[in-house]
Parts: structure tokens; C-alpha cells; sequence
């Protein structure tokens, strides 16, 4: 939520060209619709001066602890701060913060939640596609498909960020750590590995390439 227009659509911008699906909202009203339709992966709050009504708004909403709340401060003061995490909020930073640091604490903020959250769910699914977490099995309808312990990993990771353009470096540091050369393909080819099992020979594809950035279930 940012409430200064052409501020939230330049950040809106520059994380969407990171590879996030953005919604950008105005006020806590539409945030709030956002929240009950859909569970962001995380929430971004602009803050311009106290947040207390609005934090307290948040507290009253209720169902956030599920996922990150990152509040952004025009003003940066540590009264605000402390009135932010005690509220609950996760993590607070400046609004004038580097875009590049940003980026890192929203992954960092992402994937630490994908943790947490992993031990309360037992299974994702998105259509006919189901990957049983604990027994790691996935099936596309009723067929049980065998895939090699990297395989799972990779395609659980691109379901949990489905219809969200997943780059090949945050799958590269993701999946497979920090080990590989950016220049590696390993990517592409257990992409296309994973093509042969998962939508071969179906109508309905689900792994789909962006150009020039990277993958997404779809």
C-alpha cells in the first residue's frame, strides 16, 4: 500500500522489472479487499508520518502472520519503529532505502516465511498439479510422476511462486545455493527436464518461459 501515486508506481515498476507480480494500493480499505481475495507473498507498507491507526487497522484485520509485513517510513524515527514491530509488523526500513537492498530483504523476508510456513503445509497444489511436501510426490491428476530430488525441489519452488516470474539467479540461489557460476544453464536444462514430465503430451501447459528472465507456473 503507498499513498503517494507517482512514488508507489515508480517502486511498483522497478519491482515488477525484478520479476514480482505487484498490486499496488492506495488506501487501507482496498488493502484490506486485496488481503481477504488473495495472500500476497508479502506486504509492503508506506507510511508517511505515524502509523499507529494503521498498524492498529492491520492488528484488527487480523490473518497477516501467515506472511511479511515490511513497513517503509518517510519519516524515520525510532518512537515509529518501536510502535511498528510491537504492532507486529516484521520489518521496517526508510523509504529512501537503495532498491537493491530492498530487493534483498523482500527475498530474504520470502523465503524465511516460505520456511516457516512449510511446516504447516502438508501439500501445494495449483490446478491439477500436487506436490505432497512430507513424502515429496508430485502428480498431475491421478499420475504420479517420478522426479529426481532436484526436480522436486525445483518445482516446488516455482509452484509456491506461481503466476510469479521466477528469474534464473533467484533459482540458481535458491535451489541449488551459491555455489553456481551465473553463467551456468543448469536452469534451463532441468527446466526442460521437467517440461517432459510435467507437460508432455497434456493440453494444458503449465511451465512457461519468460524471455530473457526466467520461468513461471501458470
Amino acid at each position: 500500500m503507498h499513498k503517494n501515486d507517482a512514488a508507489g508506481i515508480q517502486l511498483q515498476n522497478k519491482l515488477e522489472e525484478a520479476g514480482y507480480k505487484v498490486r499496488l494500493c492506495f488506501n487501507f480499505e482496498d488493502t484490506a479487499a486485496e488481503l481477504i481475495n488473495d495472500m500476497p507473498g508479502i506486504l509492503l507498507l508506506q507510511v508517511e508520518k505515524e502509523g499507529g491507526e494503521l498498524y492498529g487497522e492491520m492488528e484488527r484485520l487480523g490473518g497477516y502472520s501467515s506472511f511479511p509485513v515490511l513497513v517503509m517510513l518517510e519519516e524515520w524515527n525510532s518512537e515509529e519503529l518501536v510502535t511498528a514491530l510491537e504492532a507486529g509488523m516484521i520489518e521496517v526500513v526508510e523509504a529512501t532505502i537503495p532498491f537493491v537492498e530492498l530487493k534483498a530483504r523482500i527475498r530474504s523476508l520470502i523465503r524465511l516465511y516460505g520456511r516457516f510456513t512449510e511446516d504447516y503445509v502438508s501439500e501445494l497444489n495449483y490446478e491439477d498439479l500436487k506436490i505432497e511436501l512430507k513424502g515429496r510426490k508430485t502428480y498431475r491428476g491421478d499420475e504420479l510422476l517420478k522426479l529426481t530430488p532436484k526436480e522436486f525441489d525445483l518445482l516446488k519452488y516455482l509452484v509456491k511462486r506461481a503466476e510469479h516470474v521466477c528469474q534464473r539467479d533467484q533459482i540458481l540461489q535458491e535451489v541449488w545455493g551459491y555455489d553456481f557460476a551465473t553463467g551456468t544453464n543448469v536452469v534451463d536444462v532441468y527446466i526442460r527436464h521437467l517440461r517432459k514430465k510435467i507437460d508432455k503430451g497434456r493440453p494444458r501447459k503449465l511451465i512457461h518461459t519468460v524471455r530473457g528472465t526466467g520461468y513461471v507456473i501458470q
